[in-house]
């Protein structure tokens, strides 16, 4: 069982063995079942008490005298050689000299044997006399160490022991204070132990004394100082003493009845300072006579019943009658057991106060032998003797001083503890005036509600305050927020200061994320928070206490958010925010772009400085700014970073931003605040330093809040949102209770009710009585449906404090602008589109700028804090361009953004666009624009060689048209032109390639021409504009012309020619969103005028653009691609020729149009006697042979000319009139003797030896008609057996001499064998032109390197020594009938 322990001294084990670490908060079970969370922290550590045992060394014991015996130890030896001294003399003494001599020399030893006698005595003595003065020294030496130990133990005993026990007087103070109301539990050691005055104590280190020695045998002195000592020291006066209130069930005060109800007010102060409503409950039973003498109870919250209430609140359990007090009391009482039945708590303890009043012997309330958890502090009339081992009685001794007997604060009364069989102890008993106790009531009555909803509605037990936050920042009613009011101009030690929460003792905790010089805590800090530990609370609300007490011009704010993006939502609209960052976890890529940002703002806030006047710092800048020097505000910069922990797992690398912000931020206004929820170890490296205050709230680990407060205490807090402490030091730690902004605000206060001359109606006297409450006015319902109005209303005081904040003050500085997400619109980039007469629609701004310059997107520049418009400038060695991007990148449409930016900057007689469209068919629609001239596709091969002919004509052409004008350069050209000087029906020419890749793979031999066009297409106003996948695709010659390159997103970042790591964070599935050499990110424009940026209907916004374009284009279209017809009439040849008539000069036989130049093609048989003509069936073979017919009948008569047709198929039956036929041959019977007849002729029209040079340049020496042999279906004639025509093979080489002319016609199917045919094989060793019709790209390269490919009938390339390689639509010739 407990005792009274009065001033017990307790080991530090023992006193502290059941307390939670410092600051935890109590949770016992409350009567209802629900927790009891009493908000305690941040306060100074309690003095820790002393213990242990001192074993004390015994004095030095005395030095045994030797006395005679020592001196006679010394003196035999000499007196023996005395004696022999004296007999040597006696013998010797035969005469009178010698006699003499003898005595005297005996006198002489004598004399110094005496002597050393003596002096031996006098030695011992001193030397004794030594040892003892240098043990005693020593011991007391020794003793004056142990005493000083003892006071030190004296002292910290006193603090510690004062410290659990205050004096009364102090008590009005601490609950002032606040920070250690309340701090017991049921788990403390000094639960429920109340100070009742002071008494001698042992000293809490026992000295324990030595072995007792014989009191002779000890120094004395040494003896007598160690019985001082014990004395003094083993016993402490003055120290408090304490009861137990759970050891006794009635504790009676005798005494003179004022001195005993002022220290029944101690007991009661002291118990109510340190124990929460929860836990004790205070009642008074009290004589109709003195209970005026306990009206200051009703402040106490200990007093209030959760039972019952009246007019002004819970009942005060102050009462004269046990009736009324039973239903004020806790319901359970009349369950719990008898006292000293039961081992466990009886929570609340109830200290019930007896003042005059007899306790019925058979009542129910508090029977006679007491209750379990019930403790009766009785102020009796009379006593008798102490009967039961359960009572207390604190008997005062009367006093014959009036002070005394008046009860005053200041004194101490003599009392003696008395309890059946045990010894009185004898102490000093406390007095607590009125004043002073109804002054620490007060203190108490604003720090604890009673709800009287039942029990399990009962209070929580949380030391409150102020639960609004506008309440905390003094705002008043944050629907009438006035900006202008709250952002007036603040002392400088308010600044940047802001409440963030209660404290334990209910006062208010600010941050102050000033720098240290500046009295503040800052200027970094780091916040760490479990799930579930309010930490997005606790940065939204300290966010927004900052903005609502700072304007714009002294504080912006940058908040990161990681993740989510519900920290900071709906603080975008605050004046103050420079930036808004979320879901960055998403697009790891913005992290790079915030690094930028952040990095840019810290330079361009360096640059500041120095241009205003070379300021070292921030607090320079104000400085001269309030000194009137013309400055632009410089607000702080509060950097929040929610989850930076998780920012630095996905980039390490940002640390280095954080280091040099805590490094340079001090000076240039940046405050930074780390927030997460957990803290690795390693993971700030050397940012630790920079980190001045540090907030821990609920922690994952006990290592996690060591990491950050240096104690585990934040991981043992209780699961609330919102506790936490703060760490504004290394020595100093604050506990809080965030404030809460995310709820909804408290209720418009209500105006006051006074009647007609001002005096407020309806104020109630609080009395320890019930109070009836008053007749309510017909008028007063009002302000409850304003209270309930505003119950219904989900906005938040968050909400409601932006809005209010919305519009007022400068607009913050943008740290950040929006990622590039979506694209502009040619007419955002084109804002003065206007519709000109002579220009149709066009861009002033852009055409004003001269040459090719032309907006395509938006560019982004986050260190610069800023967006640039992306324009190209294609007028000087940058006029090609190269977009390469992987697939769905957004390549076409930025080609296509491109085409209708110059399009609305130029003309379409100042710029025309030849597109190969290998892309899917995007540029289809553009064929319409009137800029453009043609668009190919790849299933359309003829038209993709067209342009590229088309294109290869107009370089030439203005090749030679710059020649012969004189024209130096493009530059000149354009400006002659734009004069009217000079003029060949084109501008610039741009060919568009979108796919690059397709070119090489399917038209491989037109990447070579385009490559060679393309190095010297700029000197000629031809600028080629291509797209690709990969880098790879152009060859290094072609990459190296590209002047302008753009990037989008590669499908292998490694690819970049950018920059490789940069690449990386383009984002995928962000079409348009690419970088620019300079490695800035960049977002292509979309081709429409619309205004929309959706992608879903781009085509409807094309087709727009381009609908507006060309009704507003009034003059003249621009140059269209020409291009080749699908079939062309020989007549039509002719006309285009020149030739009306047969008979026309020209003797060239016609074979169609070529595609350059839309031009007739033919051949002269006097310098091209022969023509391989190679093609699939049906490709046209037999009608240019029909061509063939009609253009010898043209250029030659009969007589000139006779044709020899070779046609095993018939297909030319009929087609030669018979005046020119020499021989139709049908089969090999008819065509080998007919051949070799011919043969025979043609060998005798060699010249001899006898034909002169003259006759062999006009060729007189024969006479006749020149043959043309025609062989179609040559594959027919030549077979294995051999070919009739092999048989003119020798003269093939001398075809001029002998007039043969040979025209073979043959599928291109197995020409690749067939190459070696004796005839084929010499046409091509005398590289006779061929033609090469549709075919199959399979048979590989068969008329020098040119591979037949897919074409349309008659359409076919014409290989000649002297133009090359060049496409041609043979003439068609209808069949004779």
């Amino acid at each position: 069982m407990t005792t009274l322990q009065p001033g017990q001294p307790r080991s530090e084990a023992s006193g502290r063995s059941g307390r939670t670490p410092r600051g935890a908060a109590s949770g016992a079970a409350q009567p209802g079942g629900s927790p009891s969370l009493t908000l305690r922290g941040s306060r100074a550590d309690r003095p820790e008490m002393p213990g242990g045992q001192v074993q004390l060394q015994p004095p030095p014991q005395l030095q045994p005298n030797e006395g005679a015996a020592g001196v006679a130890m010394n003196a035999i030896p000499m007196l023996g050689s005395l004696g022999s001294i004296v007999l040597v003399a006696t013998l010797s003494g035969g005469g009178g000299n010698n006699a003499v001599r003898g005595f005297l020399t005996a006198g002489m030893f004598l004399f110094a044997t005496l002597g050393f006698i003596f002096v031996q005595i006098d030695r011992q003595k001193k030397q004794r006399a030594q040892q003892v003065t240098g043990s005693r020294t020593e011991y007391l030496r020794y003793l004056a160490t142990v005493r000083t130990m003892a006071r030190d133990a004296a002292d910290r005993q006193r603090r510690a022991l004062t410290w659990d026990h205050p004096d009364p007087t102090t008590l009005p103070a601490l609950a002032e204070e606040r920070s250690r109301i309340w701090e017991h539990h049921a788990t403390d050691a000094q639960f429920l132990h109340v100070r009742y005055g002071l008494c001698a104590q042992p000293l809490a280190v026992e000295l324990v004394p030595p072995e007792s020695a014989p009191l002779d045998d000890v120094d004395p002195a040494s003896a007598s100082a160690l019985h001082r000592l014990l004395v003094v020291h083993r016993t402490q006066p003055n120290l408090p003493a304490s009861v137990d209130l759970r050891a006794f069930d009635r504790v009676e005060l005798c005494g003179e009845e004022e001195q005993a109800r002022a220290l029944a007010r101690s007991i009661i102060c002291s118990a109510t300072a340190f124990h929460s409503p929860e836990h004790l409950i205070v009642a008074v039973l009290s004589a109709e006579e003195h209970i005026a003498h306990w009206d200051w109870i009703k402040w106490l919250p200990h007093a209030l019943s959760r039972e019952a209430t009246d007019a002004v609140g819970p009942m005060r359990m102050v009462t004269t009658s046990l009736a009324d007090l039973a239903a004020l009391l806790p319901p359970d009482l009349s369950d719990r057991p008898r006292f000293g039945a039961d081992d466990r708590e009886a929570t609340p303890h109830i200290l019930l106060v007896t003042d005059g009043f007899e306790l019925p012997p058979g009542n129910h309330v508090v029977p006679p032998d007491g209750l379990h958890g019930v403790t009766v502090l009785d102020l009796p009339t009379r006593w008798m003797e102490l009967e039961d081992s359960t009572r207390l009685r604190l008997q005062l001794e009367p006093t014959g001083s009036a002070t005394e007997r008046s009860g005053g604060s200041d004194v101490k009364i003599p009392v003696q503890a008395l309890r059946l069989r045990a010894d009185a102890i004898r102490a000093k008993a406390d007095q607590c005036d009125i004043a002073t106790a109804e002054a620490f009531a007060r203190r108490l009555t604003p720090l604890h509600n009673v709800t009287v909803a039942g029990p399990a509605e009962a209070s929580t037990g949380e030391i409150t305050g102020p639960t609004d936050f506008m309440d905390l920042l003094g705002l008043g009613d944050v629907r009438a927020f006035d900006p202008s009011a709250a952002w007036r101009s603040r002392p400088a030690r308010d600044r940047l200061r802001v409440p963030i929460g209660l404290g334990e003792g209910g006062g208010l905790v600010h941050l102050d994320i000033k720098e240290s010089a500046q009295q503040g805590m800052g200027p970094h800090g780091l916040c760490i928070g479990a799930t579930g530990s309010g930490k997005s609370e606790f940065l939204r609300t300290l966010v927004l206490g900052l903005a609502m007490t700072h304007s714009p011009e002294q504080l912006n704010m940058v908040l990161v958010d990681f993740k989510g993006g519900a920290t900071f939502a709906g603080m975008a609209e605050m004046p103050h925010v420079s930036a808004v960052i979320t879901n960055l976890s998403q697009e790891l890529t913005l992290v790079d772009r915030m690094q930028d940002a952040l990095s840019g703002e810290m330079v361009r806030r360096q640059e500041l400085l120095r241009e205003a006047g070379n300021f070292a710092s921030i607090r320079d800048y104000e400085k001269a700014r309030a000194a009137g020097e013309e400055l632009e505000p410089l607000p702080s910069l509060f950097i929040v970073v929610d989850e930076f922990s998780e920012m630095l797992t996905a980039k390490p690398e940002f640390i280095d931003l954080f280091v040099a912000i805590g490094r340079l931020g001090r000076s240039l206004g940046l405050h930074l605040l780390l927030a997460s929820q957990r803290l690795e170890e390693g993971r700030l490296r050397g940012l630790e330093s920079h980190l001045s205050y540090r907030v821990g709230l609920r922690t994952f680990s006990a290592q996690e809040s060591r990491a950050v407060l240096g104690v585990p205490d934040a991981y043992e807090l209780p699961a609330v949102p919102g506790l936490g402490y703060l760490k504004p030091d290394p020595t100093t730690m604050t506990r809080f209770k965030a404030a809460y902004v995310s709820g909804p605000p408290a209720a418009a206060r209500s105006r006051v009710p006074r009647d007609e001359g001002g005096h407020v109606r309806g104020i109630l006297p609080f009395t320890i009585s019930e109070v009836l409450s008053l007749e309510p006015e017909p008028d007063e319902p009002q302000p409850v449906k304003a209270v309930s109005a505003v119950g219904d209303s989900q906005e938040t005081l968050l909400d409601v404090a932006v809005e209010r904040m919305d519009g007022h003050g400068t607009e913050a500085h943008q740290v950040w602008l929006p990622p590039l997400d979506e694209p502009d619109t040619l007419d955002a980039l084109m804002s003065d589109l206007v519709e000109d007469p002579d220009l149709g629609l066009v861009s002033p701004h852009w055409r004003s700028l001269g040459g090719l310059t032309i907006p395509i997107g938006t560019v982004d520049r986050p260190r610069e804090q800023r967006r640039d418009t992306l324009s190209i400038n294609l007028s000087g060695a940058s006029g090609h361009v190269a977009l390469v991007g992987g697939p769905r990148s957004g390549k076409s449409t930025l080609l296509r953004s491109m085409v209708t930016s110059m399009a609305l900057t130029t003309t379409p007689l100042e710029s025309q666009f030849f597109v190969l469209d290998f892309g899917g068919g995007t540029f289809t629609p553009l064929s319409s624009l009137p800029h453009v001239a043609g668009v190919g596709t790849r299933s359309e091969p003829d038209v993709v060689r067209r342009i590229a002919a088309e294109v290869t004509g107009v370089v030439d052409r203005r090749e030679a048209y710059f020649r012969a004008n004189n024209i130096d350069s493009i530059e000149t050209y354009r400006s002659r032109r734009a004069q009217g000087r000079v003029d060949d029906g084109y501008g610039d020419v741009f060919l568009v390639v979108d796919g690059w890749s397709t070119l090489r793979s399917d038209f491989d031999d037109l990447e070579m021409d385009l490559q060679q066009l393309a190095s010297r297409g700029l000197t000629f106003g031809l600028h080629v504009v291509t797209a690709t996948s990969r880098w790879a695709d152009f060859r290094a010659a072609m990459r190296d012309l590209m002047g302008t390159r753009l990037e989008l997103k590669l499908g292998d970042a490694m690819d970049s020619e950018v920059d490789r790591k940069i690449a990386q964070l383009v984002p995928p599935g962000r079409p348009g969103r690419g970088l620019v050499p300079g490695k800035l990110h960049f977002l292509g424009a979309l081709p429409r005028l619309d205004g929309d940026p959706s992608s879903d209907t781009l085509g409807d916004g094309v087709d727009h653009l381009i609908t507006r374009v060309a009704t507003a284009w009034k003059g003249q279209t621009g140059p269209k691609l020409r291009l080749l017809p699908e079939r062309v009439d020989l007549d039509r040849v002719r006309e285009l020729a020149g030739l009306e008539s047969e008979g026309a000069s020209d003797r060239r036989l016609l074979l169609g149009i070529n595609e350059k130049e839309l031009a007739p093609v033919g051949l002269d048989p006097d310098a091209q006697p022969h023509l391989l003509i190679l093609g699939d069936g049906g490709s046209g073979k037999s009608a240019i042979l029909r061509g063939q017919i009609h253009e010898i009948m043209r250029t030659r008569t009969p007589a000139e000319a006779q044709i020899v047709v070779v046609d095993y198929r018939r297909s030319l039956l009929g087609e030669v009139p018979e005046e020119y036929l020499l021989n139709y041959l049908t089969s090999a019977t008819q065509a080998a003797p007919a051949i070799k007849d011919l043969a025979t002729y043609l060998e005798s029209r060699i010249p001899g030896p006898d034909v002169t040079p003259e006759q062999l340049r006009s060729r007189t020496w024969w006479t006749g008609a020149e043959v043309f042999v025609l062989v179609d279906d040559y594959d027919l004639v030549a077979t294995q057996q051999g070919s009739p025509v092999a048989l003119l093979q020798p003269l093939l080489a001398q075809a001029r001499d002998v007039g043969l002319h040979v025209t073979l016609a043959r599928r291109s199917g197995g020409a690749s064998r067939a190459l070696y045919e004796p005839v084929i094989q010499s046409l091509r060793d005398l590289a006779m032109p061929g033609l090469m019709l549709s075919g199959s790209p399979d048979e590989g390269p068969l008329l020098g390197n040119v591979r037949p490919v897919p074409m349309p009938p008659g359409r076919g390339r014409l290989i000649t020594r002297e133009r090359g390689v060049e496409v041609v639509q043979t003439a068609w010739t209808e069949l004779t009938l």
